[in-house]
């Protein structure tokens, strides 16, 4: 049966209804915010081996990063601003207006400050509050510095054949190559019916002609720009588990994770220490593995993570205990997980069906997908064969300690 979308209400009672909503949804805002807080300052986040508590809210509660941040920011701020985080817990405040006074109140303008928020629309306050931060050189020249460094460009090609490219620059920035489109756009002739838009996008390929043209080409080579050499005895790769296999100028377990994805220069050397032979060198992982892997991991394989640039090519099973440099036996993890593995912090195994499934050091399973509850894995009263005993004292199956395939590590 079909639930017709409108309703008997009349249009006072519709408002009414959203206002009410809109009150409880900040209330319990509010509430989540303070879970936030708590959850960051216990530092719950560290068992799931993230960098931080948004990193944990991306994976377990669906935030984007950038969302997630803001969420434990303005959790924190809350906490020194008693009348803010009392309008925001009775409905009066919403999160909008919340997260732009944090950005600005203290305790000698909270008030002031609440008072105007209070009165006028998210936005204004956003805009009152913006203004009042650029005037603040200690925090504002933070913010410039935040926004040159992430400054980017990148680039996604459509099937068609055309291209988008998306630029975030600093305001100045973006003023000086609107200005150089601008002025591109007034020396370019171009057909009368083109909108303004294509006119820009003209403009910006004929300052890309010009550059090109006037601007001096420097070839560069193929060869690597730079070598770190590290001595380590065969031994002691071969034999890493054992504490007198040979000598490392670095932590083993460090130099079999550079290994991964190196080049390498193997050098035969006499009792003495005096080299007799100098190997060739070669790439562990080709440039055509390495695409492969690319094409088919897209980012980063440890779960949760999405990291797609700076990815090593690890070896699952290790060359140098006999694995193969293939497809099979390669997947793509970043710079803080591959380290990670190779420290002890997580494990990676095949399952029964032989995939490979990621488990933390004490062998729990690191599931793939968010979960919207809190997990059980360490619940006292679940027995060792992995039933739990229900109301009626009677065993119940799990099957979280299974390993779970890794074919959804990233969004693809």
């Amino acid at each position: 049966m079909q639930t017709s979308p409108m309703t008997n209400h009349s249009l006072e009672q519709l408002e009414e209804a959203l206002i009410s909503f809109s009150e409880r949804m900040n209330g319990w805002e509010y509430e989540y915010l303070v879970l936030i807080r708590e959850f960051d300052i216990r530092q719950g986040w560290q068992a799931w081996h993230f960098n931080n508590c948004a990193e944990w809210l991306n994976f377990k509660c669906g935030l984007s990063l950038g969302a997630a941040r803001e969420k434990v920011r303005v959790a924190k701020s809350l906490f020194d601003l008693p009348l803010c985080s009392e309008a925001f817990a009775a409905g009066k405040l919403s999160y909008s207006k919340a997260r732009a006074l944090t950005r600005v109140a203290t305790g000698r303008t909270e008030s002031e400050l609440l008072d105007f928020a209070l009165s006028v629309t998210a936005s204004h306050v956003e805009d009152h509050c913006r203004q009042l931060r650029n005037a603040q050189a200690r925090v504002s020249t933070g913010d410039a510095n935040r926004a040159h460094k992430a400054r980017y460009l990148s680039r996604s090609i459509h099937e068609d054949g055309s291209m988008t490219i998306s630029v975030q620059l600093s305001k100045e920035a973006a003023d000086l190559v609107m200005k150089a489109i601008e002025i591109a756009m007034v020396s370019e002739t171009s057909e009368s019916e083109e909108t303004f838009f294509q006119k820009q996008a003209d403009a910006l390929v004929e300052i890309a002609r010009g550059y090109l043209a006037g601007g001096e080409h420097k070839k560069s080579s193929t060869a690597d720009h730079y070598q770190v050499m590290v001595h380590v005895d065969e031994a002691a790769l071969v034999d890493s588990g054992s504490d007198q296999s040979g000598k490392s100028d670095l932590p083993v377990e460090s130099v079999r994770r550079i290994m991964c994805d190196a080049s390498i220069v193997p050098i035969t050397k006499n009792k003495q220490g005096d080299p007799l032979n100098m190997g060739r060198k070669q790439r562990v992982v080709s440039p055509p593995l390495k695409r492969a892997l690319i094409g088919r991991d897209k980012c980063c394989r440890y779960p949760g993570c999405g990291h797609d640039k700076w990815l090593d090519a690890h070896h699952v099973m290790h060359w140098v205990d006999g694995g193969e440099t293939s497809l099979s036996n390669t997947l793509l993890l970043c710079n803080r997980h591959h380290r990670l593995l190779h420290e002890g912090g997580y494990t990676i195994r095949r399952n029964f069906e032989g995939n490979w499934s990621f488990r933390t050091s004490s062998g729990k399973v690191i599931p793939e997908a968010p979960v919207f509850r809190a997990d059980y894995y360490d619940d006292p009263d679940a027995s060792r064969d992995g039933s739990e005993k229900n109301h009626e004292g009677h065993h119940e199956e799990h099957v979280v300690n299974e390993p779970i395939p890794i074919y959804a590590a990233c969004s693809r």
